[in-house]
């Protein structure tokens, strides 16, 4: 299985989505491919002294000449690629004039990362990559820091476009839909064409059993956003959770490709073993990094399953490719085990999940948080109420600092944390947070509660 890269508005992504509607068609499935507007962001080519490189997002054609270390910063990813944002901004902001990543996992000759040079997750700051950024294979680094100059030629397409949404149904319109995403950078298998794979599964699983399933792929979840904000990725879902009704349950699966898989779940609590067929462990990193924040903002409740620590060596590079047929069983496994989840969440299962969600959240209140919540009649709708005001994506820290992960947490949670000393970070907004806001917060803890009860008993 060979795979290419899939920009959001790329003709690879037209081609793609045609693909995916032609096949859940033939599999009895109702199929909605919806246009949005996107920013198509490509690499045309990239050269450092003659040698092939790799141009990192978004930025634009250019050509730049310096010498390593006083002009050019030659820079490691580090084990958490992540970092590569945090490392370029730095460096813009102490005025070097190009940006030379190098690997630090050997084998890995390509690799992908959006950069900013301003510290921020803010919905309404735009990206600003203007100084050149480039990734090269770790081969060449000795001959660049020999070198007295380097030559830096980046060629790049970034133009508006058109992304598509593919919203499948079989049967009458589920309240529960399986959510993964279609764009990716490189290669991809892990992030996300293995979620792509899962899904065709379920719906081959869905056609044979009658069982009623909703499928979404997104566009636009690795980059795409129009106004170009910090806040980049999960676009696609952005904008189309904004017109989704009727759904109660959202799971999102991006980078699950080994097990133990890792599960993260908002707005509902799973049992131990709520995966029959994988290994799983419990996990409070995905819903930030995927579309889950989309959804969770939204008030949709969401289990996100994924391996977002084990893919870092893989991570938008050239080695996250199909490993094999030995994969093919766990996709059929992974695929049995969410069909399952899907048809008790289906029925009156998801009452008591989201109870138990419910109860376990209110019993974490502070004792100095005074709250009366209403007569709970359906757990579903006041679980839904209570993410869309309660939760926020965030990181303990700040941006400057290296191996931050985004946690998605209530108020409830950042209130405790803060209490016993920590700081954060919200995206979004980049409100910084401290032990210093803890009355502050307190106060806002409480008009977000009245404003859940409000949306419950609408």
């Amino acid at each position: 299985m060979k795979l290419m890269e899939v920009v959001a508005g790329s003709k690879a992504e037209l081609s793609l989505v045609r693909s995916l509607r032609e096949l859940l068609t033939l599999r009895g499935f109702e199929v909605r491919v919806t246009p949005i507007d996107v920013i198509e962001w490509s690499e045309v080519e990239c050269f450092i002294n003659d040698l092939p490189c790799t141009a990192q997002p978004p930025v634009v054609s250019s050509y730049s000449s310096g010498t390593v270390g006083r002009d050019v910063l030659l820079s490691p990813t580090t084990e958490d690629p992540d970092n590569m944002w945090i490392i370029y901004g730095k460096a813009a902001r102490e005025g070097y004039s190009t940006v030379v990543f190098y690997d630090s996992y050997l084998p890995v000759r390509r690799r992908r990362v959006v950069v900013n040079e301003l510290p921020s997750y803010s919905f309404s700051l735009r990206v600003r990559a203007e100084v050149p950024a480039v990734h090269v294979p770790r081969s060449h680094v000795q001959s660049f820091r020999s070198s007295s100059r380097v030559d830096v030629h980046v060629k790049t397409i970034k133009r508006l476009s058109t992304g598509y949404i593919v919203d499948a149904v079989l049967g009458e319109l589920p309240r529960v839909a399986v959510v993964v995403h279609h764009d990716r950078w490189l290669a991809g298998f892990r992030d996300d064409a293995i979620g792509v794979l899962t899904a065709l599964k379920l719906a081959d699983y869905s056609s044979k059993l009658g069982i009623p399933l909703r499928l979404i792929s997104f566009t636009a979840e690795e980059y795409g956003d129009p106004s170009e904000s910090s806040f980049y990725w999960a676009y696609g879902s952005r904008v189309y959770s904004k017109l989704i009704e009727g759904l109660d349950l959202a799971f999102i699966v991006d980078t699950a490709f080994t097990e133990p898989v890792e599960v993260d779940a908002v707005g509902i609590d799973l049992a131990g073993d709520a995966l029959e067929y994988v290994d799983i462990r419990y996990s409070g990193l995905g819903v930030g990094y995927t579309d889950g924040i989309s959804l969770v903002r939204r008030g949709i409740p969401s289990v996100v399953l994924h391996n977002i620590q084990e893919i870092k060596p893989y991570y938008h590079t050239d080695i996250d490719t199909y490993p094999g047929r030995e994969v093919d069983g766990f996709i059929e496994r992974l695929a049995r085990s969410v069909a399952r989840l899907v048809v008790k969440a289906g029925s009156e299962g998801l009452k008591s999940m989201s109870r138990a969600y419910v109860d376990r959240l209110l019993s974490s209140l502070p004792p100095r948080v005074g709250y009366k919540p209403p007569s709970i009649l359906d757990p579903v709708e006041y679980s839904k109420c209570l993410i869309k005001y309660l939760l926020v994506p965030a990181i303990r820290g700040s941006y400057v600092d290296l191996g931050t992960e985004i946690l998605t947490l209530s108020y409830i949670d950042v209130v405790r944390g803060v209490s016993e000393g920590v700081k954060y970070t919200i995206l979004g907004t980049d409100e910084e947070v401290g032990p210093e806001s803890l009355t502050k917060l307190e106060g806002t803890l409480v008009e977000l509660l009245e404003e859940a009860t409000r949306c419950y008993k609408g």
